[in-house]
């Protein structure tokens, strides 16, 4: 709901920058609450693997549960690390884009192909944190769905709007079928993000297409005003 004195565009930009402050208060929330809560479960497990060494069966249902608690803790920490803050207001565009798929390609082992247009220069808040959502959604996607051993990432600036690019060769999916229906994403489709890419695209008054066909990989285009 606007006031009278605040546009519905203005609107949008709030509540893009109000969700993202509280993607970052729940990132938090789990580094200081079920993250130590692990550790510390982990900690007691491991004194207690110890004291059965005389009973090889406990022992080993110890081990297990270690295990288990060690691949969570480590799933945690990698989506802690790529929702950590990447310092929006005070790193231009660029910085912020190449440091994303720089941290992708850490964490896949999967090379990105990335062009940055020399004259990118900066943007207001709502559009750099949109830019680095939306291609950090495409590039998960990417890995997570496609099979792709191959992805490109283009960031132009034309007039008064950017333009980001992102390819893979991957097996590719029917994009018409998978943005018709809402229950498609995410579910069927296996593309959870496209709905959420569309719609943060529609309240920057921006552009989204994607084309995709089975083997024949995907290309997702967006435009956002520059200003």
């Amino acid at each position: 709901m606007t006031t009278a004195e605040e546009s519905p565009g203005t609107a949008s930009l709030r509540l893009l920058a109000t969700g993202e402050r509280e993607l970052q208060r729940i990132v938090l929330d789990m580094h200081d609450g079920p993250v130590q809560d692990l550790f510390a479960a982990m900690s007691h497990l491991q004194l207690l693997e110890r004291e059965l060494a005389a009973q090889p069966e406990a022992q080993r249902r110890t081990q297990q549960s270690i295990h288990l608690l060690e691949r969570a803790l480590g799933e945690i920490r990698t989506l802690i690390g790529v929702f950590r803050p990447p310092g929006f207001e005070r790193r231009d565009l660029g910085a912020i884009l190449e440091g994303l798929v720089v941290q992708h390609e850490a964490l896949t082992d999967q090379s990105v192909e990335l062009t940055l247009d020399p004259a990118l220069g900066d943007c207001p808040l709502p559009t750099k944190i949109a830019l680095y959502r939306i291609l950090q959604e495409a590039l998960a996607n990417s890995h997570r769905h496609a099979a792709a051993t191959r992805q490109t990432v283009t960031v132009e600036r034309t007039g008064a709007q950017f333009a980001l690019t992102v390819s893979d060769d991957g097996r590719g999916f029917e994009s018409r079928r998978v943005l018709a229906a809402e229950a498609d994403v995410g579910v069927e489709g296996g593309h959870f993000g496209l709905r959420g890419i569309q719609d943060r695209v529609g309240m920057l008054g921006g552009t989204f297409t994607i084309e995709s066909a089975p083997g024949r990989g995907t290309t997702l285009r967006v435009t956002l005003p520059a200003a």
